[in-house]
């Protein structure tokens, strides 16, 4: 071929190339489920190479608050536990820690749980999230260093039948045919009510009964649900006081025999055509394994079981895969009332939004979650209006495009309009994104070493999980001992004036006072 024809033909190419990348869009051409891409001149050209968030500094940076606070007893005030801030330690430290962020209501709102902290024998918080926390991530150390510091012992609520293949803090088996019925995803249709408990899912080991049929007594059903430690679990965790069961629903009675430590602690009978009930019982000392007994023509719909203590700090990890957090507005309210009021919270974590990030594609959609999510604040406001809550915003998240990973294009908007909705209802935020690094964060965790995020470039590693709990814990406690020092300063000044009312109330009348 002579050298002129190969020159146009190599040029033809390149014409063809040039134009196929002219007209192929950025995002591709769908082809069936494969599609199509052109590279872009500045992709040629290796204008367009994406940055990674540098996230070294939020690493290095990491420490444990409760390090600088020594606990000691003040005899002077009735042997009550004074708590002392190494200054300086404590104050070039806590420059790094991200911020609750909140406004006046807010933090009159989040008082009101560090009021309970201080002076409550029991306080309950209840860490609501999508697969983020699930297995107990996150929760687990939060739950470990508030016991250490404040007091209590146990996992708190479990769901009857565990959904998830791996729990950090619990080994749970089932005997018998369970099956799980959650309030969000796909919603079996056979559940005529919406009594499903606080934790947006009930759990059964018979199959599930109409209301409007009449119930026949066919078949004896036996069944078993067994929590017990983890090897690998925060110690305090594994320690077990007290069990309570929350149940409903069943159509005869049914019996069940609670064993600790190998010997039977209760015998009782769940109670037919209740919507709600309880039983409870005291447990052995130093019990770390509950196993419950059914039995009966029936199943109840067992909400859930706690294993805790009477005393302390009892935190519950409600991990929920898939949901977008909608889940309280779909629940009968008067049911959730009665189960909340036994439980009694008195702070809600609130850590959702990943979920919508996929499927979210203009600000529209954006618009209309926020308005979902502030009427699920707004509703938990109702139910127990004397807690807390507090709102964990979705992480960084990547998708690929192309060859790269990216944050999701709409993410940065999810997060500001999270954010908006929860403090205009009141409360506070703390934004998980820009704890770790904001844009293009996610890629770095990914691949640092030892790594802190998983390949999915959604999920944090067991590693990351526990860094991202201790940069939140960090924040918290920051908070509440802003909330302790306030409350110092206020009492002492209360004092002076009392002194300096006292001193001149008692003082003798100089000549011509009158």
């Amino acid at each position: 071929m002579r050298p002129i024809k190969t020159l146009l033909f190599i040029l033809s190419v390149f014409a063809l190339l040039a134009g196929s990348m002219l007209i192929t869009p950025g995002e591709g051409v769908k082809i069936g489920e494969f599609t199509f891409h052109m590279p872009t001149f500045s992709e040629m050209l290796m204008l367009d190479d994406v940055e990674y968030a540098d996230v070294s500094g939020i690493i290095n940076q990491q420490f444990e608050i409760d390090s600088l606070v020594d606990f000691s007893l003040d005899t002077i005030a009735g042997d009550t536990v004074l708590e002392v801030i190494h200054r300086a330690d404590y104050d070039s430290l806590i420059q790094s820690v991200l911020h609750i962020e909140m406004n006046d209501s807010g933090r009159q709102n989040l008082a009101k749980f560090f009021y309970h902290l201080k002076h409550d024998s029991l306080t309950r918080i209840m860490h609501y999230g999508d697969s983020q926390i699930e297995g107990d991530r996150i929760t687990s150390f939060v739950r470990n260093k508030l016991q250490m510091r404040f007091g209590g012992t146990g996992v708190g609520l479990r769901p009857a039948l565990q959904p998830y293949d791996y729990v950090f803090s619990a080994v749970q088996e089932n005997t018998g045919d369970w099956k799980r019925y959650p309030i969000y995803g796909k919603v079996d249709s056979m559940v005529e009510h919406s009594n499903y408990g606080v934790m947006g899912a009930f759990s059964r080991y018979a199959p599930l009964a109409s209301d409007t049929l009449p119930f026949t007594d066919s078949v004896l059903y036996e069944a078993e649900m067994y929590v017990a430690k983890s090897n690998i679990s925060y110690k305090k965790t594994r320690e077990y006081e007290n069990m309570r069961l929350f149940y409903g629903h069943t159509k005869r009675p049914v019996s069940i025999q609670v064993i600790a430590r190998g010997d039977t602690v209760l015998v009782d009978t769940l109670l037919p055509d209740l919507d709600y009930g309880v039983v409870e019982c005291e447990l052995p000392d130093s019990t770390s394994s509950v196993s419950v007994r059914f039995k009966g023509y029936d199943s109840p719909d067992i909400y859930g079981i706690e294993l805790a203590s009477d005393k302390g700090v009892i935190v519950d990890n409600i991990a929920l895969r898939g949901s977008s957090g909608t889940i309280f507005t779909r629940a009968d309210y008067l049911h959730s009332l009665k189960m909340y009021n036994d439980l009694h919270p008195s702070l809600f974590i609130l850590q959702f939004g990943g979920n919508v990030i996929p499927y979210i594609t203009d600000n529209k959609a954006i618009e209309r979650y926020g308005r979902w999510f502030a009427s699920q604040i707004n509703r938990i406001k109702q139910l127990c209006p004397e807690a807390a809550i507090l709102v964990i915003g979705p992480s960084d998240m990547s998708t690929k495009e192309k060859d790269k990973f990216v944050t999701y294009k709409h993410l940065p908007k999810v997060v500001e309009t999270l954010k908006k909705v929860t403090l205009a209802a009141g409360c506070g935020y703390w934004d998980m994104y820009q704890a770790m690094g904001g844009y293009n964060s996610m890629p770095s965790w990914v691949n640092a070493q030892p790594e802190l995020a998983r390949p999915d470039y959604v999920h944090f590693s067991p590693k990351g999980a526990r860094l991202v709990a201790n940069m939140f814990y960090n924040a918290l406690i920051l908070e509440y001992n802003n909330y302790l020092e306030a409350d110092r300063e206020e009492k002492a000044e209360e004092k002076k004036q009392n002194t300096e009312a006292s001193s001149k109330e008692s003082s003798p009348l100089k000549k011509g006072d009158s």
